[in-house]
């Protein structure tokens, strides 16, 4: 059996076959790179609407204290007790 390098019609489509490889490669590399700029874009959206979702329910537990006559807790009770619930899970 010859080698690529024995026979130059082999060794260039075996060439071709290598630069089909690599450009599919590129090609996919790309598509990953899109996907990932766009799940980061997500990810930030995500981040920014759950930080004003956060916001909305303080100021609405705010609110229902005020109406129960409770006074506000002072702040930094409520983020150490979230800290302390994500430690025990």
């Amino acid at each position: 059996m010859e080698s690529p390098a024995e026979n130059p019609s082999k060794a260039a489509e075996y060439l071709k076959e290598l630069n089909k490889i690599i450009e599919t490669q590129q090609e996919l590399l790309e598509k990953q790179k899109r996907r990932i700029d766009e799940l980061e874009q997500q990810v930030a959206k995500l981040y920014h609407e759950n930080a004003c979702l956060q916001d909305e329910h303080h100021r609405h537990l705010a609110t229902c204290r005020l109406q129960q006559g409770v006074p506000p807790a002072p702040p930094g009770v409520l983020s150490a007790i979230q800290e302390n619930a994500r430690h025990e899970k």
